[in-house]
């Protein structure tokens, strides 16, 4: 009489940890098939059976053991970000319960720091690291030395707002709007004050540096693995980021008088210098991601030789759609080699390597197009539609190749999940 309720007492702590570790992997930018199997290998570390059924608002677990099962549904999924410290601090959880270093208790107090927040770097630090990737990515677009520097300082400045706008707990597609249109119009008075080689640029560079690249990538590869209706909320959620940064761009354009084109094609760079640039732009999401700083040069790796082949292709005649696919699949190799070096997810070095061939321009381009189409009925040109509709079509196939060239690697079992070494220090 006394044993059953204790063992009932048992399998709740062990469902309500395991949910705990689902979501907590689940906010901070695992993927679901990752998600998934943590979580399963963490309950059998237990002594439990797990099923598991992810949605993008709360997680609902089975445990079962010896005949009986619990069924519980875990808390609100909150909004989701990317912290691959925390996944990596999660994943060696998970193995320190399955390799039996880790009890029950032992785990939820590892849990409960994860909770609270592993050390990140300082805002000032992450802010200036993103108005480096503006820059780089202003002059990968085909921008000069000025537009390098204006886009430097609307991206810091974007970020910075973007922070304390958070911190307010503003809603966070009105942070979106904010900080877009606070960086655009920086980009846009920085160009009329000192007038550079593209300045629309001004505003698209650090515009870029707010598309949610990583739910994109996740979205089509849950597609990929048959969860549709996460990838269908994970798109969603995007897509209205996406938007929210275009009217935020569209705004600055208002107000500042600097347009942005609805054509135009980016001019190809020596690929030596699109190697350098690419470098550079990807160590803002490094910082931005919250990777340790011991794995930040092979993130940073990963992006040069994923740009720089797809430059290189470019060069050689190949299309940008192949040649996306192609460095993001040289990207997901190059994760799997450092995974193994550093013991980490693949994830940790995959993610900010291809962020930055994330085709938010044409997004934002197709956003304003439509809005000019929308305030002429009837008589916009023929050549706007046909630009809106090429836009829309090379939005998806480019995020859909570095989602394909991502999940060819990555499905492969090549690397252990996570660490499980414990030496994951800064």
């Amino acid at each position: 009489m006394i044993e059953a309720p204790a063992k009932k007492s048992v399998m709740e702590e062990a469902a309500r940890l395991s949910l705990q570790l689902g979501r907590l992997l689940l906010v901070n930018g695992a993927d679901t098939a990752q998600v998934q199997t943590a979580v399963e290998r963490f309950a059998a570390g237990l002594g439990y059976e797990a099923r598991l059924l992810i949605s993008y608002e709360a997680l609902l677990l089975t445990i079962i053991s010896g005949g009986e099962f619990r069924t519980k549904i875990g808390q609100h999924v909150a909004g989701m970000t990317v912290d691959m410290t925390a996944v990596h601090a999660l994943n060696q959880v998970a193995d320190g319960v399955v390799l039996g270093k880790l009890d029950a208790d032992a785990a939820g107090v590892r849990l409960a720091a994860v909770e609270k927040g592993l050390p990140s770097y300082p805002r000032w630090l992450v802010a200036c690291a993103l108005g480096l990737t503006a820059a780089s990515l202003s002059w990968l677009f085909g921008g000069d030395g000025r537009v390098f520097v204006v886009s430097f300082v609307a991206g810091a400045v974007e970020i910075l707002v973007q922070q304390q706008l958070r911190r307010w707990r503003v809603h966070p597609l009105a942070v979106t709007f904010i900080t877009a249109l606070t960086g655009g119009c920086v980009g846009g008075l920085g160009m009329r004050l000192h007038p550079g080689a593209d300045p629309a640029l001004c505003l698209i560079a650090p515009g870029m540096i707010l598309v949610p690249g990583v739910p994109l990538i996740n979205g089509i590869r849950d597609a990929l693995h048959n969860n549709m209706v996460l990838s269908l909320a994970r798109l969603a959620s995007a897509l209205l980021v996406v938007t929210a940064i275009a009217f935020g761009l569209f705004a600055a354009t208002v107000l500042t008088g600097v347009g942005i084109p609805t054509s135009g094609t980016n001019p190809l760079l020596p690929v030596v210098q699109d190697a350098l640039f690419s470098a550079l732009a990807t160590i803002g999401y490094v910082f931005l991601f919250n990777v340790t700083a011991r794995v930040v040069w092979a993130c940073i790796v990963c992006g040069l030789c994923s740009h720089a082949l797809r430059t290189a292709l470019m060069h050689l005649g190949l299309d940008i759609v192949t040649g996306t696919l192609l460095g993001s699949m040289a990207a997901g190799f190059l994760a799997h080699v450092f995974a193994r070096r550093f013991e980490a997810p693949p994830a940790t070095f995959a993610f900010p390597g291809v962020v930055a061939m994330v085709p938010g321009s044409y997004v934002f381009r197709a956003v304003i197009a439509s809005l000019q189409i929308i305030n002429s009925p009837g008589t916009a040109p023929a050549s706007l539609v046909a630009q809106t509709m090429s836009l829309v079509i090379s939005t998806i196939l480019l995020t859909a190749a570095i989602a394909i060239g991502l999940a060819i690697p990555l499905s492969l079992r090549l690397t252990p999940i996570s660490s499980n070494n414990g030496h994951d220090r800064r």
